[in-house]
């Protein structure tokens, strides 16, 4: 492939990564109204996975992609679905035990543990660039999330931390071992593995509930939900094709400050100090590494002589 194609793909990787993060936190927002209208939150999981499956199985149809991958990548596709499982069933879990706020920070250490997976592959040290960044970007989703009267409860911490872990190696293993495969291919196999995992959760717990009220309205937001998360995770993973786990996982960082300004948008919420500072202490994090990532891949392509 072409120096010049790889920039271009890079640039639109990173732009599909930030749609991504904005149809995540559209989904986020949309999610409440789900668990208002009587589904509970691993029903909402598990329709989730469904339509996800649903909506790659159109895109495949109207791509005319075969559900094949090529030799030994179905077996990593499904084992990164498995990790996506797990991390939305952490993540999930956490909330019973400790605030959403500081589930959500800890959740977003994951770019983090993907650039230190892909740095470990790579046998070389993250630049200290790179790590201030990523620092900053976590220090300013902290900020912008806010921690107030923050419980700290092992068993939420536990289970917040293996939801970022989980989701930093299925970010890692699709950008080491599915580059190669459609994404679209990629992610059908990944919704396969992710719905089974939720569903012997649910089944083991007993924790299928559906309790709307007649009409189609009350369906609505969970639509909704599961659009915006169809979306969205098809694109993340287009966007780890094209530009890298850790330049994906970097620019998710986005996704709490979208959440903000959503939250202003639609439901009124106010833009405090600390929600606008951190959230262009992430912007800013993401702008200066994706500049640095740029300039250090031009180098790394110059020609020689």
């Amino acid at each position: 492939m072409a120096d010049g194609q790889m920039a271009r793909q890079a640039r639109l990787g990173i732009i599909l990564a930030a749609a991504a993060g904005l149809m995540l936190a559209v989904n986020d927002v949309s999610v409440p109204f789900s668990y208002a209208r009587g589904f509970s939150p691993p029903t909402v999981v598990l329709a989730r996975f469904g339509f996800l499956i649903l909506t790659v199985l159109l895109l495949m149809a109207l791509l005319r992609l075969k559900p094949v991958l090529p030799h030994g990548r179905a077996g990593h596709a499904l084992g990164s679905g498995v990790m996506t499982g797990m991390a939305t069933l952490g993540l999930l879990g956490s909330f019973a035990f400790i605030p959403v706020s500081l589930g959500v920070v800890i959740l977003y250490t994951f770019p983090m543990l993907t650039t230190l997976l892909e740095c470990l592959h790579a046998r070389r040290l993250p630049g200290l660039l790179e790590i201030l960044c990523l620092v900053v970007a976590f220090a300013g989703v902290g900020i912008s999330v806010g921690l107030n009267d923050v419980a700290l409860d092992p068993k939420g911490i536990l289970l917040a931390g293996l939801a970022s872990l989980c989701y930093a190696v299925s970010i890692f293993w699709n950008s080491i071992r599915l580059r190669d495969a459609d994404s679209t291919v990629v992610s059908f196999y990944m919704a396969i593995s992710g719905i089974v995992t939720v569903a012997l959760y649910v089944v083991a717990t007993g924790s299928f509930v559906v309790t709307p009220e007649p009409g189609l309205s009350p369906w609505l937001p969970l639509l909704v939900t599961c659009f915006f998360f169809s979306v969205a995770f098809v694109l993340m993973f287009r966007a780890v094709t094209y530009a890298g786990g850790s330049a994906t996982a970097m620019v998710l960082n986005l996704e709490p400050v979208f959440v903000i300004g959503l939250a202003a948008l639609l439901l009124g919420e106010d833009l405090t100090v600390p929600r606008v500072l951190g959230g262009a202490l992430v912007i800013g994090a993401v702008v200066v590494s994706e500049i640095y990532r740029g300039r250090k891949d031009a180098i790394v392509i110059e020609p020689v002589g």
